[in-house]
Parts: C-alpha cells; sequence; structure tokens
C-alpha cells in the first residue's frame, strides 16, 4: 500500500469523527423486494411486513420512507445515514421512548409521523432535546397515544421549525404551564380533537393561528381562555355539547373563522369575536334570534344558522351585518320573514330558506340578493309583486312547494333562472311570463299541465334559452295545428330548448306513454304514411340484392360445411383402415407365435411304465431310433413331418441301409384328386403307446380322414422282430382301465 493511500484513508477517518465510510455496493435490489420502492428508489413502503428495525441494505437517497404497521419497539438507530429524507413514518408500531440523538443528521427530514404508538410520558422521548437536529421539521404528529397532560410547568418543545403539532386523540386532560408551548416559537396549528379536555386555560402561543379543540368537553369559555393566544385565527370548537360562551366580555379579537356546530347552543352567543369573518352555527338547539343578535360582528361574510330550531326573526335580528354575503337559515321553522329585514344586510348576495314554514313569498325587499332559494317551504301563494322588492335577483328557486297559480304579470328585470318544479300549476297564458324579459332558464316540470302551449306564451323572452317540461299529464290531440307548432319550437333549431324524450303523453288512452312524435309522427307527416312508388322500387332492390346476398352466403357456408364433413369422413375412414391393418397385424403375429409354440403330439406320450417295459416284446433291430442315442451316428433333425410317397420310402430306406425296416406304412391312394396319402405310424414304443397315439386329437382326426377316402387303399405293415429286452424306466403313471399284455 502506497503513503497516498494511508493518507487518503485517515484523512476520511478524520471527516468521518471515526466512523468507517461503507462503500460496498448493497444490494439494493434485494430491498426493493422486501419493500415496494418507485422507480428512483426515492419513496420507499416498507409497511406491513413486519419489521423490528430497518433493513441493512437501506439506499441512502431514500425521500420518503413508510414504516408504518410493523414491530418496531426501537426507535431505528442506522437512521442518520439517511439524510435526504424528507418523510418518515413509523405510526403503528410499539415505540415507548425516543433517545436525544433518534434524528441526528436528518437535516431534510420535513414530516415525522409518531402517531397509534405506546408513548405515556413525556420525559421519555425527551421533548426539549430530541427535535433539534431536524432543522427542517415541520410537522410532527403524536397523535393516538397516552399522554395525561400537555406538559408540567416545562417547555413540551424546543424546535424553531415546527410548524403543525398534532396531539389528537391522546388522553389529554388539562394542559399545565403556561410555557409548555414557548419552545415552539413557530408553531402555526395545534390539534387537540377527541381529547377529555374541560378547558383550554393556560395555552400560550404567539405564533399560534388555527386552533382544533372538537370533541371535547369543553364547558363555559370565559375571556380568559384565549388571551395568551394573539395570532389566532380558525377556531374549531365543534362537538361539544356541554359548550357556552360568556356574553359579557371579549374573548377573542383575533379569530376570522369560528365552527361551533353540533354544540346543543340555545343561544348564538359570538358577541366576544368582534372581527368574525365566517361563522358556523349549524346543528344545535337555537330557538330564536333576538334583536341586535350580531351587532358586535359587523365584519361578518359567512353565517350558516342551518338545523336549528329558529321559529321567528324580528326586524333588526341581523342589524349591523352590513357585510354578511351568505346567510344560510335551512331546515329551520320560519314562518314568516318579515319585509325590510333583508334591508338590514346591504351586501348579502345568496339566501337559503329552504326547508321552512313559509306559506307565501312575501314583500322581500333586497337591494344585493341574486340567489334564493326557497324550495320545500309549503309556499301555495305568489304575490304580483313579490319580485319587485328583489331588485337584483338572478337565481330563484321555488321548486317543491304547493303552488297551484302564477299571476299574470309578475315582473323582474334582472331575473335569469326561474325553478317552479314539482308544484301544482295548471295553466299559464300570454301574460304570466311577459314581465320578464331576461328569464333563460325555465323550469315546469312536476306540474299539472294538460293543455299543450303556445308559441305565443314565451314571444316576450327572447333570452330563453331552456324550457323543462317534462312529467306532466300532456293531453295530446294530433290533429291540433299548436301541438306540432309548439313542438317544433321546443326540439327543432335554433330553439331547442327541451328534448323530445321528456315530452309524454297522458292522454288519450291509445297513445299513453308513448312520446309526441311517436303518437303523432303519421298525422304531422301524412306523405311518409302513403306508399312512395320510387321507395317501393328501391325497397324491392334492396330486398332482392339483400336475398341474393343471403342465398350466396347460405350457399358458401353449405360448401364449406360439406367440404369440412367430407375432409372429417376420409380422416375418420383412414383412422378405420389404420386400425384394421393394426388388427390385422396383430392377429397374424399371434397366429405366428401360436404355431411356432404348438407343442409335437408325440411329445404329450408319457415314456412307458416299468410294467410295461418288461411286457414289451424286444425288438429284431437296433433301438437306436427309439431313444435316439445310440451308434454314435448323426442325429437326424426332428421337425414337422411330411408326407411322402411309398417310392420315397423306400428310396429312402435304400440310403440309409443300415436301418432295418421297422416301421408300419399305411399308404391310401386318394382317387378323388389323384393324390396318395401316407401315414407313418412308429411302431418303436410299446403297445400301450401306440393305444395311446391313436386316441390323440391327430389320429382322430386322421381317423375321419381314413373315412372319407376310397376303399382301393393299400396298406403296408412291417412287423419289427424283438432281438432284446428294453432298458427298465421308472413308472410315471398307470392307468387300471387299459388292457396290457400283462394282464395275461
Amino acid at each position: 500500500m502506497t503513503i497516498g493511500s494511508v493518507l487518503f484513508c485517515l484523512i476520511l477517518f478524520i471527516l468521518t469523527n471515526g466512523e468507517i465510510l461503507d462503500f460496498d455496493d448493497r444490494n439494493y435490489d434485494e430491498f426493493c423486494n422486501l419493500c415496494h420502492c418507485n422507480e428512483d428508489r426515492t419513496v420507499v413502503d416498507c409497511s406491513r411486513r413486519g419489521l423490528t428495525d430497518i433493513p441493512s441494505s437501506v439506499d441512502v437517497q431514500i425521500k420518503r420512507l413508510n414504516l408504518s404497521f410493523n414491530e418496531i419497539s426501537t426507535f431505528p438507530k442506522n437512521l442518520g445515514k439517511l439524510y435526504n429524507l424528507i418523510s418518515l413514518d413509523i405510526s403503528v408500531n410499539h415505540l415507548s421512548d425516543i433517545p436525544e440523538n433518534a434524528l441526528s443528521n436528518l437535516t431534510s427530514l420535513e414530516v415525522l409521523i409518531l402517531s397509534r404508538n405506546q408513548f405515556e410520558s413525556w420525559t421519555k422521548i425527551n421533548p426539549s432535546s430530541v427535535l433539534q437536529p431536524a432543522t427542517s421539521l415541520k410537522i410532527l404528529d403524536l397523535s393516538n397515544n397516552k399522554f395525561k397532560t400537555l406538559a408540567a410547568n416545562e417547555e413540551l418543545f424546543i424546535s424553531p421549525t415546527l410548524e403543525t403539532l398534532n396531539l389528537d386523540n391522546c388522553e389529554i386532560e388539562s394542559i399545565n404551564g403556561e410555557t409548555s408551548l414557548n419552545g415552539l416559537i413557530n408553531l402555526k396549528v395545534l390539534k387537540l380533537n377527541s381529547n377529555p379536555l374541560l378547558k383550554i386555560k393556560n395555552l400560550s402561543s404567539k405564533s399560534l393561528k388555527s386552533l382544533y379543540v372538537s370533541n371535547c368537553l369543553l364547558g363555559e369559555i370565559s375571556g380568559s381562555e384565549f388571551t395568551n393566544l394573539p395570532s389566532l385565527i380558525y377556531l374549531r370548537i365543534s362537538h361539544n355539547y356541554g359548550l357556552r360562551f360568556s356574553s359579557s366580555n371579549v374573548l377573542s379579537d383575533s379569530v376570522r373563522y369560528l365552527d361551533i356546530s353540533y354544540s346543543n347552543l340555545l343561544q348564538p352567543n359570538i358577541h366576544g369575536f368582534p372581527n368574525l369573518r365566517k361563522v358556523l352555527l349549524s346543528h344545535n338547539m337555537i330557538r330564536y334570534l333576538k334583536s341586535y343578535e350580531f351587532i358586535n360582528n359587523t365584519k361578518l361574510e359567512y353565517l350558516d344558522l342551518s338545523y336549528n330550531n329558529i321559529g321567528s326573526l324580528t326586524v333588526d335580528t341581523f342589524h349591523g351585518l352590513t357585510m354578511l354575503k351568505y346567510l344560510d337559515l335551512s331546515w329551520n321553522e320560519i314562518a314568516v320573514v318579515p319585509e325590510n329585514s333583508l334591508l338590514e344586510m346591504p351586501s348579502l348576495t345568496q339566501l337559503k330558506l329552504s326547508r321552512n314554514y313559509l306559506s307565501k313569498v312575501g314583500h322581500l325587499k333586497s337591494l344585493s340578493i341574486t340567489v334564493l332559494d326557497m324550495s320545500s317551504c309549503e309556499i301555495n301563494t305568489i304575490g304580483k309583486d313579490s319580485f319587485e322588492g328583489l331588485q337584483s335577483i338572478v337565481d330563484l328557486d321555488l321548486s317543491h312547494n304547493l303552488i297551484s297559480h302564477i299571476p299574470d304579470s309578475i315582473s323582474s328585470n334582472t331575473l335569469k333562472h326561474l325553478n317552479l318544479n314539482v308544484n301544482r300549476i295548471s295553466f299559464i297564458n300570454n301574460f304570466t311570463f311577459f314581465m320578464l324579459p331576461r328569464l333563460t332558464t325555465l323550469s315546469l316540470a312536476g306540474n299539472r299541465f294538460t293543455s299543450i302551449f303556445k308559441r305565443s306564451y314565451f314571444q316576450s323572452n327572447p333570452y330563453l334559452e331552456s324550457l323543462e317540461l317534462g312529467d306532466n299529464m300532456w293531453r295530446c290531440d294530433c290533429k291540433d295545428e299548436n301541438m306540432l307548432d309548439f313542438y317544433e319550437f321546443l326540439t327543432l333549431e335554433p330553439y331547442n330548448k327541451e328534448g323530445s324524450h321528456n315530452l309524454i303523453c297522458n292522454s288519450p288512452i291509445s297513445v299513453v306513454g308513448q312520446t309526441w312524435l311517436e303518437a303523432c309522427y303519421f298525422t304531422w307527416y301524412p306523405s311518409d304514411k302513403g306508399p312512395n312508388p320510387d321507395s317501393l322500387i328501391w325497397f324491392i332492390i334492396i330486398m332482392i340484392i339483400g336475398l341474393a346476398l343471403c342465398i350466396a352466403l347460405v350457399n358458401c357456408i353449405r360448401s364449406s360445411m360439406k367440404k369440412r364433413l367430407a375432409a372429417i369422413q376420409a380422416d375418420r375412414e383412414r383412422q378405420v383402415e389404420e386400425a384394421r391393418d393394426r388388427l390385422r397385424q396383430l392377429r397374424m403375429r399371434a397366429e405366428q407365435e401360436a404355431l411356432v409354440n404348438t407343442p409335437d403330439p408325440r411329445d404329450l406320450v408319457p415314456p412307458p411304465t416299468y410294467d410295461e417295459a418288461l411286457s414289451m416284446p424286444k425288438l429284431a433291430a437296433s433301438c437306436h431310433s427309439l431313444c435316439e442315442a445310440g451308434t454314435g451316428k448323426t442325429r437326424r433333425k426332428r421337425g414337422r413331418r411330411k408326407t411322402k410317397s411309398s417310392g420315397d420310402l423306400l428310396d429312402e430306406t435304400e440310403r440309409n441301409g443300415d436301418l432295418p425296416i421297422e416301421e408300419v406304412l399305411e399308404l391310401t391312394e386318394v382317387t378323388d384328386n389323384n393324390r396318395r396319402r401316407r401315414r407313418r405310424k412308429s411302431t418303436r414304443c410299446g403297445s400301450h403307446e401306440i393305444a395311446e397315439l391313436d386316441r390323440s386329437p391327430g389320429a382322430r382326426r386322421r381317423q375321419i380322414s381314413e373315412l372319407e377316402v376310397a376303399d382301393d387303399s393299400v396298406t403296408i405293415e412291417v412287423n419289427p422282430e424283438l432281438e432284446r429286452p428294453l432298458r427298465p424306466r421308472n413308472r410315471r403313471y398307470s392307468s387300471d382301465d387299459d388292457l396290457r399284455e400283462s394282464n395275461f
């Protein structure tokens, strides 16, 4: 090793605080097989893997790491090398403490999620020092742990960059110490939802802007609750069912958005928030609104009082709301809206009064309202001058009411959208919408119209673009010329105000359920009903061409089917023939094997017994042919017997002169086919062997054939002369039924 390399290693050792750098090429593919990585391996999801620590082959380039839903009980020690990490999620594990140097070297970390662990004590997580190395941390989530208090007269955390602290559902009952949040000089959002918190007292932060304390046990809020939160803008304290506000003192000068919904409030009592811009008071139990209820909320722009029990309003209820733009009073029990009550809100543009008990559209007056919703209010009367007081009205919704009559010449120079769906209106005329020159959308669906309108009803509405007339009980008189004219006005260009599929006939019975066009087509266009010569000729030509195409198609299909069937049949016959050939070959092979393996009938004859051998006469000639082991001459090859003539037999005898004539020859001359048969019987055995040979199947067949031959056959018998007795043999078996010479 050279001196330069040694010096280089020493320098690296010093720069890394004595830690030797690992330059090994780690197997990151194996790591991504364990966890889910994106293409550039900067986002890794290791959740639900049953891990107890970070894998050793983790890539230092990771920016977002998810370790949630694992079995980690000790904070990972090798996180320090992930200096590019931006987001770390270790939620739903078994952590109970955090070391001081747990986040060392994580200078890029911005989001740390530690929710749903087993933290119980603030001291075990070292709040005063654990966040200091993470110089970029902005969000810390410690929700769903078991902290009992917010702090104990000491700083909760020390971090100059932390902006959001989530402590939802942490069993926090009290806030102790005014200095608990002083270490978080840049804290903007604090979440304490779903805790058994009774008061917000002693909570102090100069930078806090949003406070969430919903679904807690807050009671009465006094003026000292928010005095130490000078920058608080958004306050959400909904779902606190025992919440009450003190009406004597100012609660907060800085709060702009206040959510007190679902809190069972009987009175709004928001006087203590003079700078409010938006207030949500829905789903409470407010029964009435007294005069000058919002006198101190002059900057209010959005007010939601829906889903309450408000029964009445006074003229000066909304006095002082000069900047209010949106007011929601739906789902209440309001029966009357005072005529001049809306004038107290000169900036109001949207007013919702749906789902109340209004019986008529009174003489409402407003210079600024553009959208008015009075649907589902049981309104049955519209005054002739009801819209005159609404000088800026653009959209008016009166649907789902009980209106049966629209007075003539209701006027509004600004109204564009009028919704009268699902009412009981049955009649309109030329003057109904005469004074609505800006009308662009008119909805009359779901009413009780029967007579078809005329086009002249809407001559004074040049900007009308949409006219909804569906779900009415139209009586279709197809012979009425006005019906065709109005249908073209609704559906054809350039008007095209309604779809033809929505115009359904309800009478007479013959056309019930049909559209206007289906019911009256041939009445409106009689030329299409009668026969047309040109159309008939073209119809015939098309039918002939179609028929020819069908026949050609059928023939093509039939020919292809025939070819297919022929090919299938030929293939089948070929397979059958091959099978037959294989069976024939197998049969021939079996027959050959049977012929080869068939034993000679002479081999089936057993040798004579001892007694039989003693009683047998001596042979005059040599017995070499009997035992085939005699004088040493060459043994003749035994084979299948062949039929020989007498001349051949004598010649053979002369050639083998050393052999005596010891056989009986029977020559049978057959006159039918001029052939002779020779049957050769050996008498070299005993008499009992001859008898048994005569009873064999071959002998019986020969006897049968002998009966069929002619009577002029010649038989020659040669009786050999026995010279010496045969060699005695062991008895194999004896038959008592057969007679032998020894018995005599």
